[in-house]
């Protein structure tokens, strides 16, 4: 019996480290709430590749101002219609929509009422829902849709434009302009840490100069507790931008740029289930990565197939 050829052993590693890296590459799911194309290529779920900005279109969610999405434990995707104050499941196949309770405007607040939502799913199933424009904090019933207030009315202190969860600690993303009716006295385009008890929230850092400027953004971790956000970009009166995807760094709150989105007007952000629950006590993300996504992992793909290579052409000079 002969034994294996080196070469395709080293061979099959390769391919199955290139697979790795495949799937190490995250992605998470988006609805641009605004755009300049194709009618019915606005309010629409997309998949977003995080680290190329490359989008997938599922389909229309049959709402018209999707500002926040979440992925529940279970993996169903929640999200938040800020036009008819609903909340919504979200079918991640086709992207329609479904009220929440099978009732629109199941949220009880006013609908002439702005409140650009953010939410998240906790480790303990809770929906917690933000409010830019009322810098407010919400619980949500997923039964009903509808929201009760945790604290005071602005008691969050900042125009907090999305939220993001992990294990118990919980982060929101500032909104970065001023708001066009001048509800907001400054911009805000900073990480925060919230106190879910308090609804208050505490500075951690300025997003940092290689942010551009943007309006609302979506919030998210992925399943290795890497903090990411999309923007709706906004500059000098130009609304029709690429949407920006960015690395977070927890300890500054300072990003760096992975990627423009290949669509205008993302400000929501849904990529993994709650993650982080089996370090509950606020501990800040640790986990190990796969190296198959970053430059070591790329080196030894390299280094496989130079293997490879070397041992099948000793094997054609025999």
């Amino acid at each position: 019996m002969k034994s294996p050829c080196p070469a395709k052993i080293v061979f099959v590693l390769a391919l199955l480290l290139a697979q790795g890296m495949a799937w190490a590459q995250p992605s998470g799911f988006a609805v641009n709430s605004r755009g300049f194309g194709a009618e019915e290529d606005i309010h629409v779920l997309w998949r977003v590749h995080l680290s190329t900005g490359q989008v997938d279109r599922i389909g229309q969610t049959n709402f018209i101002d999707m500002e926040g999405l979440a992925l529940a434990p279970d993996g169903t995707l929640f999200g938040a219609d800020d036009e008819s104050k609903t909340l919504v499941t979200v079918n991640t196949n086709s992207g329609f929509s479904r009220p929440v309770g099978n009732l629109r405007n199941n949220m009880g607040l006013p609908l002439a009422r702005p409140m650009d939502f953010g939410m998240t799913f906790t480790c303990n199933g809770e929906l917690l829902v933000s409010s830019d424009t009322e810098q407010s904090l919400f619980l949500a019933s997923l039964e009903t849709g509808r929201l009760e207030r945790i604290g005071e009315q602005g008691s969050l202190g900042a125009p907090i434009t999305d939220l993001a969860a992990w294990g118990d600690a919980l982060y929101g993303i500032g909104q970065g302009l001023t708001g066009e009716d001048g509800q907001f006295a400054a911009d805000a385009p900073n990480l925060y840490r919230i106190d879910r008890a308090s609804a208050t929230a505490e500075f951690v850092g300025s997003l940092g100069a290689e942010v551009l400027p943007y309006a609302n953004a979506g919030l998210a971790f992925d399943a290795a507790g890497k903090l990411w956000a999309i923007t709706d970009r906004r500059a000098d009166g130009t609304p029709d931008i690429a949407s920006e995807i960015l690395e977070i760094d927890l300890e500054t709150g300072a990003a760096r740029k992975s990627a423009n989105a290949g669509r205008v007007g993302f400000e929501s952000l849904a990529i993994a289930p709650p993650g982080g629950c089996q370090t509950r006590g606020g501990v800040a993300p640790g986990a190990v990565e796969i190296p198959a996504g970053n430059p070591a992992g790329l080196a030894v793909l390299a280094f496989l197939l130079l293997i490879a290579a070397n041992w099948t052409l000793v094997l054609r000079q025999r």
